[in-house]
């Protein structure tokens, strides 16, 4: 087997910082997201519309956000800044939509956060208040007609109608119907998943993860977030982590599990096309990926502690996905019990081609191929 590596220096552990700590990374790998090699027949126009306008789209669905965009993140103070600049006339930045080809409504490819506080402060879901709002607007309400109570402040005219009359410039999308998704539809038009996946990866908006539970959403996504609830992984992992990076190592042992005989480099590339492919797997399967994961997981913690894949408080991704593979796929052969896992655990980690595998560029093609293929000889035995 040649021991070549491949160019750059690959993903080895995750850092637990903080709980729910934004910054924590994936040391030494890259976080791009692999873009489609593909040609796309789109058309575009720009379009502006004031707010009021936008804001009663969205309330009839004419705008509408897509299945691949789930999640309105911002906070209060944040959605309160973006329409405290547009009462101030203040320029904001472009969206991006994508109209369907027989319904005429428009998809928000980019712009969610924007819109839906839009349409949030003008329904009368909150005031603006945070950090920065001047007085004459913090606390203040769109209107009297969508005011909490008689005593609610609201803004004045001059302010209400400066809301009202703003613009927002979009760019309207027009993809070729030919690439919609043959299950979902004209919004998982694979065209406009590409400008998407571009406009948040290029402006490192989303972390990896984050943009594959948003284009990838299924019953997969639903799995790996109910196997990051089991609480022995939760108790070796760690708090769960606000990028998602927990959920990414739990898909990383999917995909070696069960494709890691066809890896190849780079995890990135191998990670989009494994949740991509799978994005739909049958209940009866997520049962039994959930199952042989709780058990693998909770057997780990019982009989190695809860610092089991960790070094120096750092946990480590080779370790994790090698041990765990090699559990499962034992399991499979009939193999279980305390004893059993400690001696083939003890054994695999003395193994000369598993800890030349772990020492670095441990994300390569052959580094991979060799820590998985001698944790399954060794735990099936």
């Amino acid at each position: 087997m040649s021991e070549e590596i491949s160019e750059g220096v690959d993903e080895e552990v995750v850092e637990n910082e903080a709980p729910m700590e934004p910054d924590v990374v994936l040391e030494g790998d890259s976080e791009e997201v692999e873009i489609e090699a593909k040609r796309f027949v789109v058309s575009s126009y720009g379009w502006d519309s004031d707010v009021e306008g936008l804001v009663k789209r969205l309330n009839r669905e004419d705008i509408y956000v897509p299945g691949f965009q789930r999640n309105l993140v911002w906070d209060r103070g944040e959605k309160s800044r973006f329409v405290e600049s547009l009462i101030l006339g203040l320029p904001v930045p472009t969206v991006f939509l994508a109209q369907d080809f027989n319904s005429k409504k428009l998809n928000i490819v980019d712009g969610q956060q924007r819109l839906r506080s839009l349409q949030q402060y003008l329904n009368g879901d909150f005031p603006l208040q945070g950090k920065g709002i001047p007085d004459d607007l913090a606390g203040r309400y769109y209107s009297r007609d969508v005011v909490k109570s008689k005593k609610s402040k609201v803004l004045v005219d001059a302010d209400a109608r400066a809301l009202a009359d703003a613009l927002v410039h979009s760019v309207v999308i027009k993809p070729d119907p030919s690439d919609n998704d043959a299950d979902k539809g004209a919004e998982y038009n694979r065209a406009v998943i590409q400008i998407f996946y571009r406009l948040n990866a290029n402006g490192r908006v989303l972390q990896a993860q984050e943009i594959r539970a948003s284009i990838f959403h299924g019953s997969m996504d639903n799995l790996l977030r109910k196997m990051n609830d089991v609480e022995s992984w939760r108790s070796m992992f760690g708090q769960k982590h606000g990028r998602l990076k927990d959920v990414e190592a739990l898909l990383r042992y999917m995909a070696l599990l069960n494709e890691g005989s066809s890896y190849k480099a780079p995890m990135p590339r191998f990670l989009d096309k494994y949740m991509e492919n799978n994005r739909n797997i049958e209940a009866a399967a997520a049962d039994g990926y959930f199952a042989e994961f709780d058990k693998a997981v909770s057997m780990v913690f019982q009989s190695r502690g809860a610092a089991a894949f960790k070094q120096g408080g750092t946990f480590v991704l080779s370790r994790f996905d090698a041990m765990m593979t090699g559990i499962v796929h034992g399991f499979r052969v009939g193999k279980d019990g305390d004893q059993w896992l400690n001696e083939r655990w003890t054994e695999l980690e003395a193994d000369e081609g598993y800890r030349w595998s772990i020492e670095e560029f441990v994300n390569d093609t052959n580094r991979v191929e060799r820590r998985l293929k001698r944790a399954i000889e060794i735990f099936t035995k």
